[in-house]
């Protein structure tokens, strides 16, 4: 395994200018957003600090939750997990809303180690979150150039599927 012991914080992403929040924020979550990620794959490939991670957040049973108690109640579920993701936000990461109730993290620097004891703090965080439902969460380390973002981003989607099933 590759151990990469960052001194200081690394440039992940480009800064939003101030014109451009309206494009690259979630209102709901203020996390930022799915055209935030399209524009940020390049500049995330051209990245050469390895390890990199992809992890992906889904939050279980949102259509139960809109269904059963009403989408101001499956929103307010949405922002207890983006508040968790924020509150335990590493440095040298980003988190992205990518859809409804689906989040991305993508963190610079962070041993195995360090990753899984990240995604089990999270997946104890999110165990608090009201009606009980949880999150499934995967993740794919990138090591070198020969994994791109898209293979780490399918790999982490195929281990958070798995999760979910189990």
């Amino acid at each position: 395994a590759i151990v990469f012991k960052l001194k200081k914080r690394v440039k992940v992403t480009k800064k939003i200018k101030k014109e451009d929040k309206i494009m690259y924020l979630d209102v709901m979550t203020n996390l930022k957003n799915r055209n935030f990620l399209n524009d940020n794959l390049i500049y995330w490939e051209a990245n050469k600090v390895y390890p990199q991670t992809i992890v992906i957040v889904d939050l279980n049973d949102i259509s139960v939750i809109n269904d059963t108690k009403g989408h101001e109640e499956g929103d307010a579920q949405i922002v207890a997990a983006a508040k968790i993701l924020i509150s335990t936000q590493r440095e040298n990461s980003e988190i992205v809303r990518t859809n409804g109730n689906e989040f991305l993290i993508y963190l610079v620097g962070y041993e195995e180690k360090s990753i899984a004891t990240y995604v089990n703090k999270l997946m104890k965080e999110f165990k608090n979150l009201p009606y009980n439902y949880g999150a499934s969460v995967g993740y794919h380390m990138i090591t070198s150039e020969s994994t791109t973002i898209d293979d780490a981003i399918n790999e982490a989607l195929k281990k958070m599927r798995e999760n979910k099933e189990n």
